[in-house]
C-alpha cells in the first residue's frame, strides 16, 4: 500500500464516529433511520483561559423494539470530563466516578435488569488505553421504542493563547460525506477575563450568533435555530489586549474553610517583535507511515508537514525521514528549500509504503544523526505508538535523551494527530528544547498549526517560574514552555487565607488569598486534574504501583473528573452500593452529600442505629450484627438523613447476605509440561466472585483477569526451570466481597 492511496481512500468514508453522536450497537456509524437528534443545547462559559462547557441533546429512537448505544465523542485537547448523565423519563440519573473495573461490573449487572445506566469512560478496552486517547464512550440502555433518550456531558478545558488570540472550538461538523441534522440547536456563551477582551469573533460563518453584551471584561452572546444542518465546527476567538509589559493576575478559591484553598497564577506576556528573515534554517523531519497513522492521522499530518516544507527559503536547508519498520531517507544530503524542492520530496513520500510497525527509536536516532550543525529543528510527524523495537514508552524516551545530549542537540518538535497519540511519551521527546502540540480527530488544525510552525523560528521565554511562598504548595505549571503574546500559568493550594506575594517573569502581586470565594469553582479540579497528570507521568516512566492509583482513583473520586483508572456510572444510587454482608458482618458504610449531618439506620430485623461520620474517609459507618438465621438474598435497609438546615429525607440501600462460598470450576490447556514453559490457566466463578487466583507450588500466586474473547477469567505463568519433575496440583480459589472462599484443585505433570 502506498501514502497515495491511503489519501484517496479517506475521502471513501470516515473512520471515527461524529461527536456527540448516539450509535446503535448494531451500527458503526451514526443511523438517524433509527437514532435522530432531536434537541441540542451547548452552555459555554469561558473564566480567563478556562472554559466550561455543558451539552444536552435529546435523541428519538424510530425503532419498534428496545434498544442499545453507543455515545461516542473525542474532546478537544487537554479537555477534561467533569460530568455525565442520562434520563429515564423525567428522572435526571447523574453519573458517579467508581473505579474502572467496577463500573464496568455494575453497569453489565444493571443492564441485565432492564434498569437504565449510563457508562462513560476514557477509552473502549482498559487502562492503558485510557492514558492514550481522548476518545470517550458512555454506554446507554434501554432506550424506548420510539420513544427518546436525553444525555448530558459536561467538559472543562483550558484554552491556548497564541498571539493574544484564544481560540475556542467545540467539534459539531460530521465526518466527511455525512450530514447530520438537528431539530433545534440553542447555544449560549459567556466569556470573563481579568484581561481586557480587545476583540471577539465567530470563527464558523454558519452560526447566526447574537452578541448581547460586550464589555472590556465580559461578553455575552446566543443563538437559537431550528433544523440546522451542521457544516462546520463552533468556533469563537477572543483577542486580549496588548500588555504595556508582563501581566500578572491571581484567581483563587477556598470551598471549605478548614481546608486548603486553590489558586491559579497567571502571567501575560506581551506579542514579540516580528522577527528579521534570520539566518537559514536547517529542518530534519521524521514522518511516519505506519498503519496505525492511516486515515485522518495520515492526511493531517501530511498537510502539516507540506506547510512546513513549502514554507522553507531557499537558502534554508532540510532533511526528510520517512519511517515504519524501516526508516528511509528523502535524499543522502540535505536538500535546499523552497517549493519546488518540497514538492519534489511531497512526492517521493507519497510513494513510500505503509507498513504494519513503527520503529520510533530506529526513526529518531536516524534524524539526530542527519543533523550535522547547531542551531536545527528536528520535527517529528506521530502519534507516538512505537511497536516495533523498543516499544515502552520510559524507554524510548530516555534513549533519545541520552543520544540528543551527545548530538547537535536540535529543538525537538512534536506535532501529533489522532485521539489515541501517545500523548506522555511525545511530551516526554519535545522536552528536548522543543515543543508538542497535539490535534485531534475533530479539531480544525489551522490555529494550532501555524502556532506549531511559527515557534520554529522563535524562541521560549526564559525563566519563567513561580517563587516559592511559605503559604503556597503543590505547584504545577499549567504548560510545557511560553512565548510571546502568551501566557504562562500555575495551579496550586494555598494553606490558610493571607496576604501572599506572588512573584513570576520579574513580576510581583500582592494578593489577600480569600477564606471562601465561589467566583472561580473550577480551580479545585483544575489543580486535582495538573495532580493526576503528573502521576499519570510518572506510571509512564516507572511503571505502574498501588500507592499512584489509589491516589488517582481518590482525586477523581473527590473532584469528578474521569481518569483512565475510574469511569463515571449513571444509575440509580440504591443500585450502586449494594454490599455483600455475611451474618455477623458488623459493618455498614454510607457515602452521602456533604450537607448532611446525621444518618440514622432502620434494619429489617429491627435495629435502629445511627451513623458516625469519618472525616478522614468522608464516609458515614456503624457497625450492627445480622441474625444468624437471616436467610441469603437481598435486603433492604432505610436510611434517614438529616442535613444542616433540619430538612429530613428517606432513602433506601440494599445489602446482600451471602454465606455460601462461590462455585469455581478451572480448567488448563494441557496436562503435561516442561520446565519453562507457560501455563494458561482459565476458570469460571460464580457471580458474585471478586478475585479468583492461582497457586502452585515453586510459583507466585496468580490473579486470573476477565478475558473478554474467551468469556473466563485466565491467567498465565510459567514453570520453573529448576522444578522438579513429577506431579504438581495447582489450586484456583475464589472469593466473594463478603470474604467467602471456594476452591478447585486440577492436577499437571511436569516432565523431565
Amino acid at each position: 500500500m502506498r501514502l497515495r492511496l491511503s489519501l484517496l481512500v479517506l475521502c471513501a468514508g470516515g473512520m471515527f464516529a461524529d461527536v456527540g453522536s448516539l450509535i446503535p450497537t448494531s451500527k458503526q456509524a451514526p443511523d438517524p433511520t433509527i437514532l435522530s437528534m432531536e434537541e441540542m443545547a451547548i452552555d459555554i462559559h469561558i473564566d480567563g483561559s478556562n472554559a466550561r462547557v455543558n451539552m444536552r441533546q435529546i435523541f428519538a429512537s424510530h425503532a419498534p423494539a428496545i434498544s442499545e448505544g453507543n455515545y461516542v465523542f473525542a474532546l478537544p485537547g487537554g479537555a477534561l470530563v467533569s460530568d455525565f448523565a442520562v434520563w429515564d423519563g423525567p428522572v435526571r440519573i447523574p453519573g458517579v466516578i467508581l473505579e474502572r473495573k467496577r463500573a464496568e461490573e455494575l453497569y453489565e449487572n444493571i443492564r441485565l435488569q432492564a434498569i437504565d445506566p449510563g457508562l462513560l469512560q476514557m477509552g473502549e478496552s482498559d487502562s492503558d488505553a485510557g492514558r492514550r486517547t481522548t476518545v470517550f464512550s458512555a454506554k446507554v440502555v434501554p432506550i424506548p421504542p420510539f420513544g427518546t433518550k436525553r444525555l448530558e456531558i459536561e467538559y472543562h478545558q483550558r484554552l491556548p493563547l497564541e498571539n493574544l488570540i484564544s481560540y475556542l472550538a467545540i467539534p459539531l461538523k460530521p465526518e466527511a460525506y455525512r450530514q447530520q441534522t438537528v431539530g433545534r440547536l440553542w447555544i449560549t456563551l459567556e466569556a470573563q477575563s481579568v484581561h481586557p477582551i480587545e476583540a471577539f469573533e465567530v470563527a464558523g460563518k454558519s452560526y447566526p450568533l447574537q452578541i448581547q453584551e460586550k464589555t472590556a471584561n465580559n461578553v455575552r452572546a446566543a443563538l437559537e435555530v431550528r433544523n440546522f444542518i451542521l457544516t462546520e465546527d463552533f468556533a469563537v476567538t477572543l483577542r486580549r489586549a496588548a500588555p504595556g509589559g508582563p501581566a500578572l493576575m491571581v484567581a483563587a478559591q477556598r470551598e471549605v474553610a478548614p481546608e486548603p484553598g486553590y489558586f491559579e497564577a497567571s502571567l501575560l506576556l506581551p506579542r514579540e517583535a516580528p522577527a528579521a528573515s534570520g539566518p537559514p534554517r536547517r529542518v530534519t523531519a521524521l514522518f511516519d507511515a505506519s498503519l496505525s497513522m492511516q486515515w485522518d492521522k495520515l492526511e493531517r499530518s501530511y498537510a502539516a508537514l507540506a506547510k512546513l516544507l513549502t514554507s522553507l527559503r531557499p537558502e534554508d536547508k532540510f532533511d526528510l525521514f520517512a519511517f515504519n519498520s524501516a526508516v528511509s531517507r528523502y535524499s543522502a544530503s540535505p536538500s535546499p528549500g523552497g517549493t519546488a524542492e518540497a514538492e519534489k520530496a511531497l512526492a517521493w513520500l507519497k510513494e513510500q509504503p505503509l507498513r504494519g510497525s513503527t520503529n520510533l527509536n530506529a526513526a529518531l536516532e536516524a534524524g539526530l544523526g542527519a543533523v550535522d550543525t547547531g542551531n536545527a529543528a528536528l520535527v517529528l510527524f506521530s502519534d507516538g505508538g512505537a511497536s516495533e523495537g523498543e516499544i515502552r514508552s520510559g524507554k524510548v524516551a530516555d534513549a533519545y535523551a541520552r543520544k540528543w545530549s551527545a548530538s547537535k542537540k536540535p529543538r525537538t518538535f512534536v506535532f501529533a494527530v489522532g485521539d489515541d497519540a501517545n500523548v506522555n511519551l511525545l511530551r516526554a521527546l519535545a522536552r528536548n528544547d522543543g515543543v508538542l502540540e497535539t490535534i485531534n480527530s475533530t479539531e480544525t488544525p489551522d490555529f494550532k498549526l501555524n502556532a506549531f510552525l511559527s515557534k520554529l523560528q522563535r524562541r521560549p521565554v526564559a525563566g519563567l517560574a513561580l517563587a516559592a511562598d511559605a503559604n503556597l504548595a503543590d505547584v504545577y505549571p499549567l504548560q510545557e514552555q511560553t512565548y510571546g503574546g502568551s501566557e504562562a500559568a500555575w495551579v496550586g493550594r494555598y494553606k490558610q487565607p493571607a496576604r501572599t506575594t506572588f512573584r513570576a517573569g520579574g513580576t510581583q502581586l500582592a494578593v489577600a488569598l480569600p477564606a471562601q470565594e465561589s467566583a472561580h469553582p473550577q480551580l479545585p479540579r483544575m489543580w486535582a486534574k495538573a495532580r493526576v497528570d503528573a502521576l499519570l507521568e510518572k506510571i509512564e516512566r516507572d511503571g505502574e504501583d498501588k500507592a499512584t492509583i489509589d491516589e488517582i482513583i481518590r482525586l477523581s473520586r473527590k473532584y469528578k473528573f474521569v481518569t483512565p483508572y475510574t469511569s463515571f456510572l449513571a444509575a440509580p444510587r440504591a443500585l450502586l452500593r449494594p454490599r455483600l454482608i455475611r451474618p455477623g458482618d458488623p459493618v455498614l458504610r454510607v457515602r452521602t452529600d456533604k450537607l448532611i449531618s446525621s444518618v440514622v439506620a432502620v434494619f429489617p430485623f429491627g435495629l435502629v442505629k445511627p451513623l458516625r461520620f469519618l472525616p478522614g474517609e468522608e464516609i458515614w459507618q456503624t457497625r450492627f450484627l445480622a441474625p444468624v438465621d437471616m436467610p441469603d438474598g437481598t435486603h433492604n435497609v432505610n436510611l434517614v438523613l438529616r442535613d444542616r438546615n433540619g430538612n429530613t429525607y428517606k432513602e433506601s440501600r440494599t445489602f446482600v447476605i451471602a454465606s455460601k462460598p462461590p462455585v469455581v470450576r478451572s480448567r488448563l490447556d494441557k496436562k503435561t509440561y516442561r520446565a519453562g514453559e507457560s501455563v494458561i490457566v482459565r476458570a469460571s466463578a460464580s457471580a458474585s466472585t471478586r478475585t479468583v487466583t492461582a497457586r502452585m507450588y515453586g510459583v507466585a500466586p496468580v490473579a486470573l483477569r476477565w478475558d473478554t474473547k474467551s468469556l473466563t477469567n485466565a491467567g498465565q505463568f510459567t514453570i520453573p526451570r529448576d522444578i522438579a519433575p513429577g506431579r504438581y496440583t495447582l489450586t484456583v480459589t475464589a472469593e466473594d466481597m463478603a470474604h467467602n472462599i471456594g476452591s478447585e484443585e486440577v492436577s499437571l505433570d511436569v516432565l523431565p
